[in-house]
């Protein structure tokens, strides 16, 4: 699946899309509709965990926590005396870490908007609604045409790059 994503300039339009989308056999579950704060979105879409920065926080938090549990657990190993037993304590070391990291990093990302849709900000805050549709790799042409059917002037922001490791 390859992420689309474009301006739609109202919610008539956007619910010309989406009505589109569905028709050509899109889930809804794929579809995703960002407005601006306050913004009824009468039956379209919400962005769900799109609009804010949860699961990229959480991500980098397992990593990161993962990693640095690992390393306490060798550290542990090392220290002479020590109860340990064997290499599981590394293992669970690591489990923890990425588990705690995951955990707090997601809860603290929650509470931001997604770094991903930054270069929309500005589009949604004068109004207009951002759309995203999950759309199969091999059909992803076939859907910008479709999109551009219903209005001509609508450019689609392509395809959504990879998340940044760290924002």
């Amino acid at each position: 699946m390859k992420r689309l994503c474009f301006v739609s300039p109202d919610l008539g339009h956007a619910h010309h899309v989406v009505n589109e989308l569905k028709g050509d056999g899109i889930e809804e579950r794929h579809i995703y509709v960002v407005a601006r704060e306050g913004m009824d979105l009468e039956g379209l879409p919400d962005a769900g965990p799109e609009n804010d920065d949860f699961l990229p926080a959480y991500e980098r938090g397992i990593a990161v926590g993962g990693t640095g549990g690992l390393l306490a657990g060798l550290f542990a190993l090392s220290v002479p005396g020590a109860p340990v037993i064997g290499g599981g304590t590394a293992l669970l070391f690591g489990l923890y870490g990425a588990g705690l990291g995951g955990l707090l990093t997601g809860i603290a990302g929650a509470s931001f908007s997604s770094t991903r849709l930054r270069k929309f900000r500005e589009e949604i805050e004068s109004g207009k609604l951002l759309v995203m549709a999950d759309v199969p790799a091999d059909r992803v042409d076939h859907f910008e045409e479709l999109i551009r059917s219903v209005d001509s002037e609508v450019e689609v922001a392509g395809i959504e790059p990879e998340a940044p490791i760290i924002p």
